[in-house]
């Protein structure tokens, strides 16, 4: 196993800032396709359709469902289900997660073959990562399984060695190894083997928007027969409730910075672990920083016209999802502690057109109502 250290702080910086940018849509009932910030993957603009699956998870309880549906100023309405936890939450105090190479090394459990390359702590730029691939396979490997799942040229299915249930348990024992905060939650699952592969290539060969994986090496590529491949993205939870991911182009507000998307991305075949891709991992949260009640339908309407109230709308903006997330949020003057502050995140029509294609989504702090993102 070769042993590398991520210290390069221009590109972390780079990342950091990107991150600064402007909003971006994303919904709980329905994820975006994105770009995985969390994968290793730099040979391919294939974005990932993240749908939740029909896999078991623990979800927070709900008690309490509300429909909202009115005007509250000019060009500014409000027609959404809005859902509120059973339970007052917590704003939790933590850091950016330090790997201990040998102790992921050891989880890893395979031969000495493969490259890891983990945030240790040695570098404030790196945002809690770790990746490891078995061998330069598994970045085309990967994208293969993006290709596929966009084109919708897989079905669900379990493979032969293992079935999807066991398989992202076994994933999810391995995350739980590696001593992160939250819960990892199984969000989406694809499945290959040889023959999705060798149709999945074909396919990439012939869109002429992937021409360029021609000179990646990407027509050369062979598989092994018999070769079996899940897929697994993660997210993970705090309180059963999602942290943040990887929406790309959000914006930061007032003096706070955005911590790094939480982003997971697994490749798991019958030959072992091919690829794990980490970044926005955070160490366990020993303890809460606050507890209060979280605002409901009449705080979530004071929040939006806060936002829009001074303003002049020429256009119709409607609220239409909104849905809770945990979000990371960097403490001042730090570039590794992190506060994790419940919010409220409220999807936008403007001028009728769809939440998807207006990408307009702000955050509200669920304990305040102040503007996150």
């Amino acid at each position: 196993m070769k042993k590398i250290k991520k210290i390069d702080t221009v590109i972390g910086m780079a990342v950091l800032m990107a991150l600064l940018g402007g909003c971006a849509y994303t919904s709980q009932s329905e994820e975006q396709s994105n770009i995985d910030y969390g994968s290793m993957d730099t040979d391919s603009q294939v974005v990932e359709v993240q749908d939740e699956t029909d896999i078991p998870v623990a979800i927070a309880p709900q008690d309490t469902t509300v429909y909202i549906d009115e005007k509250l100023d000019e060009n500014l309405f409000i027609s959404a289900e809005l859902k509120m936890p059973e339970n007052n939450l917590y704003e939790y105090a933590a850091r950016l997660k330090s790997f201990d190479y040998d102790k992921v090394q050891e989880a890893l459990g395979q031969n000495a073959e493969g490259t890891l390359v983990v945030d240790d702590g040695s570098d404030e730029f790196t945002g809690g990562s770790l990746t490891y691939q078995r061998n330069d396979m598994a970045n085309h490997l990967d994208t293969y399984c993006s290709y596929a799942e966009e084109m919708g040229l897989t079905d669900d299915r379990d493979l032969s060695f293992m079935s999807r249930a066991d398989a992202v348990t076994r994933m999810q024992s391995f995350i739980e190894m590696l001593g992160v905060g939250g819960e990892p939650e199984a969000l989406n699952v694809v499945a290959m083997d040889q023959a999705d592969f060798e149709n999945v290539k074909k396919a990439i060969m012939e869109d002429g928007d992937y021409q360029f994986l021609t000179a990646k090496g990407y027509g050369s590529d062979t598989f092994d027969e018999g070769m079996e491949v899940y897929r697994i993205i993660f997210r993970m939870d705090v309180n059963g409730i999602p942290v943040y991911r990887n929406e790309p182009g959000l914006r930061g507000t007032g003096e706070r910075f955005l911590a790094y998307p939480v982003t997971i991305t697994t490749l798991l075949s019958n030959n072992g672990i091919e690829m794990i891709a980490m970044m926005g991992m955070f160490e366990p949260y020993d303890g809460h920083q606050k507890e209060a009640a979280i605002i409901g339908e009449d705080g979530i309407k004071e929040a939006i016209m806060k936002k829009f109230g001074d303003v002049l709308l020429t256009s119709e903006f409607k609220a239409k999802n909104i849905w809770m997330e945990y979000f990371p949020l960097l403490r001042e003057e730090s570039f590794t502690e992190i506060d994790l502050i419940p919010v409220w995140c409220v999807d936008f029509e403007i001028d009728g057109e769809s939440v998807e294609d207006s990408m307009y989504t702000i955050r509200f702090n669920a304990i305040t109502g102040e503007e996150i993102s």
